[in-house]
């Protein structure tokens, strides 16, 4: 299959298919549970819209990086987490109800924030590059790929609840195929940048990752929420969306025949996130699991 075909279909059919799991995972009553203690809620809203982005422009601007690879990275910090992270959080004894809301209000108000903002690093990162893109046509396919699913997903699962339920674990199970087959395409077709850029850029993602995860944590203990609710800030804040960033990556290029060097950034990320949250996730698991036996045995 051809690089453009891939960019031009199968990455953004592939996204869709992820926001559409995300959102089949949200219901009025979680969101409802969130709005309850709105303040953990609005804490992760404003970290995630305001704070992660200007972090990722801080970051890059104190690094000597490529300007497509420094690009890349801001755009992946302009991506909110999606559904692994709702995994992760389950995993990790976080406040679920809290983690699916923000994923999913994130989501949507991306659908303003991502081409803006985007448009905006192209612009600073750039140059006269930003003339050949069609902000419009930017949000136009954000809206499809991010917005249209998540609603069709939130709607399905409020008013078909029953089937969801039944097909929970094989629609996951489908998100998180398509989010391997996207990314292990993305590693194959970049290879060579992408051996480069592990040792480049790897390191430099794996420092902002744990910026963003910290990031996230101090938030939530300066504010005082809960132990729960901390721990879903930190993933939720330290968890960004790689699919989504390879997505807005190809939409943001202007030579869709070839693999857009921006995208490098997500490819790497998607790769390296695991490594570093997977084993803290499951110390977390564990010490939650720990806390409850001693409570019901004390």
């Amino acid at each position: 299959m051809a690089t453009e075909t891939i960019i031009n279909a199968a990455v953004p059919i592939a996204v869709f298919i992820m926001m559409f799991a995300l959102g089949t995972g949200l219901t009025f009553k979680d969101f409802r549970r969130a709005l309850e203690r709105p303040k953990a809620l609005l804490l992760g809203l404003s970290t995630q819209i305001v704070a992660v982005p200007i972090m990722g422009v801080l970051f890059v601007s104190m690094q000597t990086l490529d300007a497509e690879i420094a690009l890349g990275i801001v755009i992946l910090a302009l991506c909110p987490g999606g559904a692994m992270s709702n995994v992760l959080t389950r995993i990790a004894g976080g406040d679920v109800a809290l983690s699916v809301s923000l994923t999913a209000v994130t989501n949507l108000l991306s659908v303003a924030t991502l081409p803006i903002l985007a448009l905006m690093a192209v612009s600073y990162f750039l140059g006269n590059y930003v003339d050949q893109i069609d902000i419009q046509e930017v949000t136009k396919r954000v809206i499809l790929v991010v917005t249209i699913p998540v609603i069709l997903g939130t709607l399905l699962r409020h008013f078909a609840p029953g089937v969801i339920l039944r097909q929970e674990k094989r629609i996951f199970r489908l998100s998180l195929a398509v989010f391997i087959l996207i990314i292990g395409w993305a590693m194959v077709e970049s290879s060579e940048t992408l051996y480069a850029g592990l040792f480049l850029i790897g390191w430099q993602l794996a420092v902002l990752i744990v910026l963003l995860t910290g990031l996230g944590f101090l938030v939530g203990t300066l504010f005082g929420t809960s132990s729960s609710q901390r721990t879903t800030l930190a993933l939720e804040t330290g968890v960004q969306n790689s699919g989504l960033g390879l997505a807005a990556a190809a939409m943001l290029s202007v030579d869709p025949a070839s693999f857009p060097v921006s995208a490098v950034p997500s490819v790497v990320y998607s790769a390296l996130i695991y490594t570093f949250l997977f084993p803290v996730v499951l110390w977390l698991s564990y010490r939650e699991q720990r806390s409850y036996i001693s409570k019901t045995t004390g």
